[in-house]
Parts: structure tokens; C-alpha cells; sequence
């Protein structure tokens, strides 16, 4: 129950949200944690907040790359630098509910008896604007590969622990992929690695789905073209697996078809 946990954030340009992220984090009862900022070259003043945040807690370490280089080398910079046994992963502009939160997983895993169990997420509060909310309930499904390999909409990245060794043994975040870095990451651990997961029903995270630069919600034509993109790059990384549950290759198709409609909207509006 002592083994240090790195809590690993990325984030760019979203230094009016960061605080409150950080302060989530700060509030937690697990207290031995080292906590892994990465930015991705910024241009706000992000530097200068987190640096105060430093002065008030020496658990909190910052790294700045030296030009803009997108998720997934932010994540694989964050997983070079930290040293924790587990790696908790957390959004720059959501917040841990649950002060509990680490410290609950962290005993899931110490008393769990499954040899791969890997991932432990939780339910999540969703947020539409600053005050309306609803609590989602996360339900393992019957075929988690099956459920992974079509599309994900179940593992939130800032509930999710997992341990640093399966992290290096799946080779980080894929810097390969348009979008979606972090549902890939667990597809590959879930479908090439075969490993498990546990869904935690307790609410711990609350997830702000708003907000002008939310990648999730982006409907810009180059947003949706790199949304087609991870579409078919997905295909062909998991095309052997999908194979086996063709329903999850049909919804992958049918995704792209609804998403490449929408990019012909956005491109002749």
C-alpha cells in the first residue's frame, strides 16, 4: 500500500483549466505520488503556474518539449521521466471527484488475484457545462475485446491506472495514430496483451465535455478528417483481431462512412 504512484499529465495552451486539475490531484489521501507534467509547448504561461504549484509541493515535476509534438509523444515523454510502480493518467481540464480515488485502486490491485489484470477505470461524473452534470455508470461488457476492438466510449484516460512494466512491455501511446491515442493504448493491452480490466462502479472523476478545444467535439473539416484517418489506421493495426468479431470491423466501417458524410458537409458548406 506504499508503492509510489506517478500521476501523469499532458497538457498545451490550457493554463485557465490546469489549477483545478492540479488541485484535484493535490487533494488525493494516497499521498505518495510524483506527479509528471508534460507540456507540449505551450505558449501561455502555463511554466510560470505550474512552477508555483512547485514551490507549494515538491511532488510535482514539469517537462516542456521544444516544439508542439501531439498527444501521444506527450504521453510517451511522461512515461520516460516517471518512476512510479503505477501510472495514473489525468486530462489538464478534468478533476478527480473522489479524494479516495488512488487509493482505492491502488488496493485493488494490491489484493487482486488475477495475474493480468492491467487497467482499472472507474464510472465518471460528465459534465455539459460548469454545473449540469450526470453520473455515468460504467458496465463491463460481455466481450471486452470484441466491445475494445469497435469502439471504446467505456474507459475514461483520467480514471484509468494501470502499472509502468505493462506500459513499457506495450511500447507506450502509438505516435502513429491521428487521434484517439488513449483508447488504442488500452485496445492494444486488452487485444494483443490480453490483458484485464476492472471497472470500478464508484464516480470519481469528473469529466468537462465542454469547451471550444475539446478534441472530442471538434467538427472542423481537418478535425473529421483525422477521425477518418484513426478509422482505417485502426482497421489495419487490429485487422487480424477483428477478424475474429466481424461485428466490431462493421461498426468501425460504419463509423467511417457516417464520419466521411460529415466531412463532405464541412467541406462544400
Amino acid at each position: 500500500m506504499d508503492k509510489l504512484v506517478s500521476v501523469n499529465i499532458t497538457t498545451y495552451n490550457r493554463v485557465h483549466l490546469l489549477p483545478r486539475c492540479l488541485d484535484s490531484i493535490l487533494a488525493q489521501s494516497y499521498e505518495n505520488l510524483e506527479i509528471v507534467i508534460v507540456d507540449d509547448y505551450s505558449s501561455d504561461n502555463t511554466e510560470e503556474v505550474v512552477k508555483e504549484y512547485q514551490k507549494k509541493d515538491s511532488r510535482i515535476k514539469y517537462f516542456k518539449h521544444d516544439k508542439n509534438k501531439g498527444n501521444a509523444h506527450a504521453r510517451n515523454t511522461a512515461l520516460k521521466h516517471c518512476t512510479g510502480y503505477y501510472i495514473a493518467f489525468m486530462d489538464d481540464d478534468d478533476e478527480w471527484i473522489d479524494r479516495d480515488k488512488i487509493k482505492k485502486q491502488v488496493e485493488i490491485f494490491e489484493n487482486s488475484k488475477d495475474e493480468r489484470l492491467g487497467i482499472i477505470c472507474s464510472s465518471v461524473r460528465l459534465y455539459s457545462d460548469e454545473k449540469t452534470y450526470k453520473d455515468k455508470i460504467i458496465q463491463k461488457p460481455k466481450n471486452l475485446k470484441e466491445h475494445i476492438l469497435a469502439r471504446n466510449g467505456l474507459i475514461y484516460s483520467p480514471t484509468v491506472m494501470t502499472k509502468r512494466d505493462i506500459m513499457i512491455e506495450v511500447n507506450g501511446f502509438d505516435i502513429n495514430l491521428p487521434r484517439g491515442v488513449d483508447s488504442d493504448f488500452y485496445r492494444n493491452c486488452i487485444v494483443r496483451f490480453s490483458y484485464d480490466v476492472y471497472f470500478m462502479q464508484e464516480v470519481t472523476t469528473g469529466i468537462h465535455e465542454y469547451g471550444e478545444n475539446r478534441m472530442t467535439k471538434s467538427k472542423n473539416c481537418n478535425g473529421l478528417l483525422k477521425h477518418i484517418g484513426s478509422q482505417f489506421y485502426n482497421i489495419k493495426k487490429y485487422f487480424r483481431y477483428m477478424i475474429k468479431y466481424p461485428d466490431s470491423l462493421i461498426q468501425r466501417l460504419k463509423i467511417s462512412l457516417i464520419l466521411f458524410k460529415e466531412f463532405i458537409k464541412c467541406k462544400f458548406q
